[in-house]
């Protein structure tokens, strides 16, 4: 029995989300004496994160085609906005609005006949 699409990209999703809120906090921190003054702990685990992502990426494609996941991966952009806009109080312009629409009309157009 096959899943639906969604059930294995969405987790990719949140994922690559996560990874780059974690390399945008960590930005801000002081370097981890552990991780030789370069990184700190935050920024470690979004990378680790991203390293997770390339992973189940490669799982993800055994069971979707590739121009499906490209195409529902898109969608990372602008939950990594949402995000930053929930999470860490970033501002949303109306142009990001309407590029959010953009990107959800492009998806819906790539993966219309699943």
């Amino acid at each position: 029995m096959s899943l639906p699409t969604w059930t294995y990209v969405l987790p990719l999703i949140a994922v690559n989300v996560c990874a780059s809120l974690l390399l945008k906090v960590g930005a801000g921190d002081k370097p981890a004496w552990l991780l030789l003054n370069i990184l700190s702990w935050r920024s470690f685990l979004g990378l680790a994160c991203f390293g997770l992502g390339g992973l189940a990426y490669a799982i993800v494609l055994r069971h979707v085609a590739l121009s499906v996941a490209q195409a529902l991966l898109t969608s990372q952009y602008a939950f990594t906005v949402l995000g930053a806009w929930l999470l860490l109080h970033e501002r949303i312009d109306p142009l990001q609005w309407l590029g959010f629409l953009c990107i959800g009309v492009g998806i819906v157009l790539v993966v219309w006949r699943l």
